[in-house]
């Protein structure tokens, strides 16, 4: 539904048709899986993400620094494998935190001191929490600039600029209701000749875009004479006061430096209450990151209406180089899991290991089986029943991202959780 409340139909090169066609049914799981949404919510926010993206993207190209910058961020985030493999982004894990790190900073030069209103635009656009819209928001932009870069680097095809604003009143018609509001009309363009603009004046052959000048403030009188030169003698008087208010400056400055026991202290904090409380069927209380795998897996049990199989990525799980032994921080991860099991008797996964290409394929295939193993021997060593626990490794043969990079290895070296039955 676009902002004019009348269905919205893309144009036959629709950008927006291009990008919403890599939300394939295993995006979406995806996503819903990594924000803890439901799937039909994810996937509006996700449709629902995508024009607003381009408005404010648009917006962006409409200036020479923007289109400038735009430019940049295409260049160096270089994200053409993520248009060919999409779902690398929806499986949770260090790959998909890089991407919504890198997409809320590609966020904050779109959109500026707006963000914050753009987002809850989105998330009560399309019934979802804040928390979730920002991630999700994160998300298609990277995939956004990839298929910009692909489609504008094509031999023969429009420029940056002339491709978005051609389309900017379908990104326009496509957004929520409301982020018009937020955006504004839009950058003024002026004549590249500096000229003082008056609000509300007609503006002719566009070049650059200016900030509007404020009158400037009348001198006081006191100044003027120094500035002329006829009152020289309050010239002391005056670098005397300004000495006084830069050591006063000084010295509150000091008295108000925390010490780096207070900043640790402060990061501390911060870092416990980043974890969310869980209650579980039993009485039973975690502390997990919100997005992990415990809490979008307890979330997605606890709903009575999603139903199965649904798969999820382990995060947090890391094993010796070449061998199934967890490592001592990963095993928290597999005791909560335990426990998130056994509130929910009824339902029965399977674990899929997987590997990178590197190395000898037989072996592995063998690693990715024994890796599976481990996991399953500590859930059941926590009181999880073996009938309910299968394992499968898969080594090389389904790669979840690309094995030409190291980041793509690192998310090949994955393992999963899938829920057969609830």
């Amino acid at each position: 539904m676009s902002s004019s409340g009348l269905p919205y139909r893309p144009q036959s090169d629709s950008l927006i048709s291009e990008i919403t066609r890599h939300f394939t049914p295993d995006v979406v799981r995806g996503a819903g899986s990594m924000s803890g949404e439901s799937e039909s919510s994810a996937s509006r926010a996700l449709q629902t993400s995508v024009p607003t993206v381009l408005s404010g993207v648009a917006n962006m190209a409409s200036s020479s620094d923007g289109a400038s910058s735009l430019s940049t961020m295409i260049r160096e985030g270089n994200y053409g494998g993520l248009v060919d493999n999409p779902i690398s982004a929806f499986r949770g894990g260090s790959a998909t935190n890089y991407l919504i790190s890198a997409g809320q900073r590609h966020l904050g030069k779109i959109f500026g001191g707006d963000v914050s209103s753009v987002v809850d635009t989105v998330a009560k656009s399309s019934g979802v929490g804040a928390s979730s819209a920002t991630k999700l928001m994160a998300l298609v932009t990277p995939l956004i600039l990839g298929v910009l870069g692909k489609r504008t680097s094509a031999p023969g095809s429009a420029s940056l600029t002339d491709t978005l604003l051609r389309q900017k009143d379908e990104f326009d018609a496509a957004a929520p209701a409301g982020l018009s509001r937020i955006l504004g009309p839009g950058p003024r363009a002026v004549p590249s000749a500096t000229r003082t603009v008056e609000r509300g004046a007609a503006l002719d052959a566009p070049t650059h875009i200016e900030h509007f000048t404020e009158p400037t403030a009348p001198v006081p009188e006191e100044l003027r004479a120094v500035r002329t030169g006829g009152g020289l003698r309050w010239l002391p008087f005056l670098l005397l006061l300004l000495a006084v208010i830069g050591l006063l400056g000084w010295l509150l400055s000091r008295a108000r430096a925390p010490h780096v026991g207070e900043v640790a202290t402060r990061g501390i904090n911060t870092a416990t209450n980043a974890l969310n409380n869980l209650s579980l069927p039993g009485g039973v209380n975690l502390s997990v990151p919100p997005g992990s795998i415990n809490y979008n897996l307890a979330r997605y049990l606890a709903d009575p209406s999603a139903s199965a199989p649904r798969t999820f990525v382990f995060d947090h799980l890391n094993f010796d180089t070449g061998s199934a032994q967890l490592t001592p921080d990963s095993e928290k991860t597999v005791t909560d899991l335990a426990e998130v099991l056994k509130a929910y008797p009824n339902a029965a996964v399977q674990l899929t290991g997987h590997a990178d290409s590197t190395g000898n394929p037989a072996n592995n295939q063998t690693l990715s089986s024994n890796r599976a193993d481990a996991v399953k021997d500590m859930l059941v060593r926590n009181g999880v029943g073996a009938d309910r626990i299968s394992t499968q490794g898969v080594g090389q043969e389904r790669p979840l991202a690309t094995n030409d990079t190291e980041q793509g290895r690192a998310e090949n070296r994955a393992t999963e959780l899938t829920v057969t039955r609830k």
